[in-house]
């Protein structure tokens, strides 16, 4: 699957360095974190 989108997200220095943290605790990048929650959403928001 291409990744041909972008997603522009500004955060405050606190979100930042949340989420940071997390992906730097389970040896991921932020990007992969932020695909991870995606791919939870539900496919039909009803």
């Amino acid at each position: 699957m291409t990744r041909d989108k972008r997603i522009v997200v500004r955060v405050n220095h606190e979100e930042y360095n949340r989420i940071n943290d997390y992906a730097k605790s389970k040896s991921y990048s932020v990007a992969e974190i932020i695909r991870d929650y995606i791919k939870r959403l539900p496919k039909n928001p009803d």
